[in-house]
């Protein structure tokens, strides 16, 4: 199941210690894309043990009003942090570090069939600059 996100400040402290980015899936109310890629992608994804221990899954429903608290500890809400990163276009999934820095950035949806593996490959190229990162 895709959480929705509460608490960035923690997931990133969680992120820091695995060493694994965070997937932050925004999305739009009725959006038949955003849907799709839940189906189809997130969710299955967030129930197989393997991402356990490769990313956070985390959801922005770009226009709640819902609260979380972003990066630094401060409190937000989920339509603030969506402008915050310039979403337009849904869904935009975004692989964040521990400080909510960009790392890589997959936007809609060409084909249904292929999203899993780009979805991967970005995943591996975040977790690798993590790790560049961490070495500097």
């Amino acid at each position: 199941m895709l959480i929705d996100a509460k608490d960035f400040f923690i997931d990133g402290q969680t992120a820091r210690k695995k060493e694994i980015p965070i997937l932050v899936m925004f999305s739009a109310p009725n959006c038949p894309y955003c849907e799709l890629v839940k189906r189809e992608v997130i969710e299955p994804m967030s129930e197989l043990e393997e991402y356990e221990n490769k990313v956070i899954l985390r959801h922005i429903f770009y226009s709640s009003l819902e609260k979380i608290t972003d990066f630094s500890g401060r409190h937000s809400n989920h339509s603030q942090f969506s402008f915050k990163y310039g979403t337009k276009f849904y869904p935009t999934l975004m692989l964040l570090d521990d400080h909510g820095n960009v790392l890589e950035k997959k936007i809609g949806v060409i084909l249904i069939e292929t999203y899993w593996t780009e979805l991967d490959t970005l995943i591996a190229q975040a977790t690798k600059q993590l790790k560049t990162t961490l070495i500097l």
